[in-house]
Formats: structure tokens, C-alpha cells, sequence
């Protein structure tokens, strides 16, 4: 059975590491649906949305029913993932920058930069 490296990633504002952890597990608990990164290698990379079904609502096996092999496991895996995930069947690629947007960038920097100076010359004249 391959393994892979499943990741989430929340961005979350808090007073510290342990409360911006606690947003993003409550907003998880919450959620009807939370999405992943799932990567099996460099190459293959997917975008996983799973339904957000508490432990109480799972159903439990009844003790009488016989276990399913592995490659039954797999396979009824699989068939729920794609039907979890038919809106996203494609590998994650990074995104590259415009030269519109990094000029934009740069331009917006440069900007700040010089009204930056400029303050501290006012400043510097008021004071000295």
C-alpha cells in the first residue's frame, strides 16, 4: 500500500501559534468539507476535497460482517475519491508571475520605498 504526504494549510490570524491553531481546528471541525494537498511523488501532486463527517456519524462495521481484502480497500478507496474529487483531476502547478504583475510589484515597492524617504527627510527637517 503507497503512502502519501497529505498536507492542509490554513493562513489564520492569532495572538499566538496556539490560537491561530485552534481557529483553524475549530473552523475544520466546522466545515462541511475541507480541502487537501495530497502528493504521492514530485510529479504527482492532487487537489482532495473530503466531506467533514464527525466520528459519531461514522458508521461503524457490524462485528458478523466479514472483513474486505486490501485490494478491495483500494479500490473502494479510489472509487470515492473520484467521486469526491471529480472537479479536481488535474496536478497542481505552480503559478507563474506576469511581467505585468511583477512590474506592478516592483512599481508598488519603489513607491512605498520613496514615500518612505521622504517622510523620514520631512522628518529630519522638523526635528533638526
Amino acid at each position: 500500500m503507497p503512502y502519501y504526504l497529505v498536507t492542509q494549510t490554513s493562513f489564520k490570524e492569532g495572538a499566538d501559534e496556539v490560537e491561530a491553531a485552534q481557529k483553524v481546528l475549530t473552523k475544520l471541525k466546522s466545515d462541511g468539507a475541507v480541502g487537501f494537498t495530497v502528493k504521492y511523488d514530485e510529479e504527482n501532486i492532487r487537489q482532495v476535497t473530503v466531506a467533514n463527517v464527525p466520528a459519531s456519524e461514522v458508521a461503524q462495521p457490524a462485528a458478523r460482517e466479514p472483513r474486505p481484502s486490501p485490494e478491495q480497500i483500494q479500490e473502494d478507496n479510489i472509487l470515492e475519491a473520484s467521486a469526491v474529487n471529480q472537479a479536481h483531476t488535474g496536478v497542481s502547478k505552480p503559478r507563474r508571475l506576469s511581467a505585468r504583475s511583477v512590474t506592478l510589484g516592483l512599481s508598488l515597492f519603489a513607491a512605498g520605498v520613496a514615500a518612505g524617504l521622504v517622510i523620514m527627510a520631512l522628518v529630519d527637517r522638523t526635528h533638526g
